[in-house]
């Protein structure tokens, strides 16, 4: 297919939709002013990169990515987001406080990612190869998530632990005061 001037191939017509999506969830989780839809956003921004995971051939991260992440963190945070009664009593919403501020930063944050992934070699391959040639597999994908990044990863999840917790308590001081 052509448009303006350059041939798009399926597989690039779809990464597009998909980047589209998993970016405007993303934005969604950001902007939207109620937490229950924000939560919400959040699930369809992590399904969009279980979309990502199947563009690059890795159809086991992909299925990983929708059993834990889309289906158990997703769920165990709209379950923190009820638990909490006082929160959805007062109505609680997010709060931009400087909206210029947080694009600045969103911007630099983006700029930074970016260039990090682009000079990746990963990227580089993929470029030079074409995604369907290339030897991205959940082996490669796997050993560059885990094996550099492997404490943030459990870091995070020792977070949403606390915050499952956390609103367990907040529920629980309701129950005692009513």
């Amino acid at each position: 297919m052509h448009i303006y001037g350059f041939f798009i191939t399926g597989y690039q017509l779809a990464f597009i939709a998909v980047a589209g999506i998993t970016v405007l969830a993303a934005l969604g989780v950001v902007l939207v002013p109620n937490i229950l839809r924000a939560a919400l956003c959040l699930g369809l921004m992590l399904f969009g990169v279980a979309g990502i995971y199947a563009l690059m051939n890795a159809p086991f991260l992909a299925a990983v990515q929708v059993m834990i992440y889309v289906g158990a963190i997703t769920t165990m945070i709209i379950l923190a987001i009820f638990l909490s009664s006082r929160v959805m009593k007062i109505g609680f919403s997010q709060a931009i406080y400087n909206p210029l501020l947080a694009a600045a930063a969103a911007g630099v944050t983006f700029l930074f990612l970016l260039v990090t992934v682009a000079n990746s070699v990963w990227v580089q391959r993929i470029v030079a190869k074409g995604p369907a040639n290339s030897d991205v597999g959940t082996d490669a994908i796997a050993r560059a998530l885990l094996q550099p990044y492997v404490f943030p990863f459990e870091l995070a999840s020792v977070i949403l632990l606390a915050v499952l917790v956390g609103a367990v308590v907040i529920a629980k001081e309701d129950a005692e005061d009513a």
